[in-house]
């Protein structure tokens, strides 16, 4: 009987960080979409609900995983998996801060003219992001080590494609410097998608731990 409660908290647990990640994934989604089209209505969207929720299910989460410890004193794989799965969800928490960040970024860029190729390179980045943050939890919830090499090779193409930009928005700004706003605007929304990037693979790592035990990958 105890262990049917424990399961079943357990199982509650990996609902909800599922929920987390998807609705993570859906901010970034349209954090992007929002930074491209100008979109106030879906920056305020971003910014006011979606990632408020992300907040209340973060503590919820934690909340659940100390009294499941303090309950059910697990061990081994189980007290692995609950420890770490509240590094997770700060993770994703902070995913959730970069995408709001991204969203924020609009209301300076509202009557700027898109910079095609460097907005392009951003977008290229969040679709990145996107898929190795979903990658990242699909491993940690399904000990699924599968993804995890995935996840670390999309890391570097995203890091590769930000250090890309610099180069197109200096030469851009160096031809006109009217777009100097713009383009630093464009660089701090690069910046975000680098760091959601790390977070991602922090993830990654943390269910290569859970699934392993080693140390080594924290």
């Amino acid at each position: 009987m105890v262990r049917e409660k424990f399961d079943w908290e357990l199982t509650k647990l990996k609902k909800d960080l599922r929920s987390m990640s998807e609705l993570v994934q859906k901010n970034l989604s349209d954090s992007l979409e929002a930074l491209r089209k100008r979109d106030m209505t879906l920056s305020s969207e971003v910014i006011e609900k979606d990632a408020e929720k992300i907040d209340v299910i973060h503590r919820e989460i934690e909340e659940r995983c100390i009294l499941c410890i303090a309950l059910h004193q697990p061990v081994a794989g189980d007290l692995r998996f609950l420890s770490t799965a509240m590094s997770v969800a700060s993770n994703l928490e902070r995913i959730g801060d970069y995408a709001k960040d991204i969203a924020m970024l609009v209301q300076y860029i509202i009557d700027e003219k898109p910079l095609d190729d460097v907005e392009e390179t951003l977008q290229q980045m969040s679709d990145l992001c996107v898929l190795m943050t979903k990658h990242a939890m699909d491993s940690f919830i399904d000990k699924n080590k599968s993804y995890v090499e995935g996840v670390s090779i999309d890391e570097e193409k995203v890091d590769s494609l930000y250090g890309s930009i610099f180069p197109k928005l200096k030469k851009r700004m160096t031809a006109n410097p009217d777009n100097a706003s713009l383009g630093l605007n464009l660089l701090l929304a690069g910046r975000c998608l680098e760091r959601i990037g790390d977070h991602a693979l922090n993830i990654s790592k943390r269910s290569m731990f859970v699934i392993s035990g080693a140390w080594e990958y924290l």
